[in-house]
């Protein structure tokens, strides 16, 4: 990509704009981000025995870039700063997302009048702490997941039927790419009709599809197949096989391949072959290339993982044909 874009919204209505119905702005711009810089701030006071308490500590990785914009663009860029959602794709691909409200818009109006020298800076990751400190649980997530009779879209919310008990993930009909949703899980309260009540799902909870199989992340805005899946195989040259997937943020993955595709697993073909080297989440939402292969077709699935839990193996597996 030969420009940075930057997309920005709002998880509500904001000013007179109608972000409800999912719409994003975007602009692309030939502008360099600088490298990082970093903030440490430390607070701390005595107790009675002189001794110094920390209060809060607080580490943040601010990036930052200047361009010269007419007015109508310092106007954009200062009304995006108190948007709830901002991300920036760097020339590589890269996603920066841009931590909550904390993009600063500083224009300075130069002698000709018509442009401003802006500099806009933004934190990109932080990490803060208070006096009262703990471990954080070790464990995997979604050891206990809420039993559901199916998935559906919302359009039949109204004519299902079922037990009191029941419950079914309802999801937009406009559903996110890859197994991703924009859900809400509801109960039904009585048997019958029109009764269905909304269950209140917090982040990292997760809910066990038992008609088809398959397990699903909340993570506090969309759900996601769990613990990954591929999004994507493709070809990209000779004997050359890119994967894309989504996975757990802050997990990693093995990928496994296999050919020819849908093959038995077991002697005379269709053994799973490892590529020897472990990826994280970041890269396989940019791709990951397997080199020196034959040109067949191949399954792949990911077994994902993290320092303190074994996710076992993705449901689903990606094929690739050449």
């Amino acid at each position: 990509m030969n420009y940075i874009k930057i997309e920005w919204w709002n998880d509500t209505d904001l000013g007179e704009v109608l972000y409800q119905t999912g719409y994003k702005n975007k602009i692309f711009l030939n502008i360099e981000i600088e490298k990082p810089e970093y903030n440490t701030t430390i607070e701390a006071g005595q107790n009675g025995d002189n001794a110094e308490i920390t209060k809060f500590r607080k580490w943040e990785k601010v990036r930052k870039f200047e361009a010269f914009m007419q007015e109508d663009l310092v106007d954009a860029f200062s009304f995006m700063a108190i948007h709830d959602n901002i991300e920036i794709t760097l020339r590589s691909g890269e996603v920066l997302t841009v931590a909550k409200h904390t993009m600063r818009v500083e224009p300075s109006w130069e002698e000709i009048g018509c442009l401003a020298k802006v500099s806009v800076s933004f934190v990109v990751d932080y990490v803060t702490a208070g006096a009262c400190l703990e471990n954080m649980q070790a464990g995997c997530l979604c050891s206990d997941p809420i039993d559901v009779l199916g998935i559906q879209t919302d359009a039949v919310i109204g004519s299902t039927t079922g037990t009191a008990g029941d419950k079914i993930m309802f999801y937009s009909s406009e559903v996110i790419a890859d197994n991703k949703y924009i859900g809400v899980l509801y109960e039904l309260h009585t048997t019958g009709l029109f009764d269905w009540q909304e269950v209140q799902i917090e982040a990292n909870e997760c809910i066990y599809e038992t008609v088809k199989g398959g397990t699903y992340l909340f993570d506090g805005q969309f759900w996601h197949l769990f613990p990954g899946y591929v999004i994507s195989m493709a070809w990209t040259g000779a004997g050359e096989l890119t994967t894309t997937a989504y996975i757990l943020p802050g997990s990693f993955a093995t990928i496994y391949y296999r050919t020819p595709a849908n093959a038995p697993i077991g002697p005379g073909g269709g053994m799973w072959s490892m590529t020897g080297d472990d990826v994280t989440a970041d890269e396989l939402q940019t791709g990951v290339v397997k080199t020196g292969l034959a040109a067949q077709s191949y399954d792949v699935r990911l077994h994902v993982w993290n320092h303190s839990c074994d996710y076992d193996y993705t449901l689903h597996m990606g094929i690739a044909s050449p």
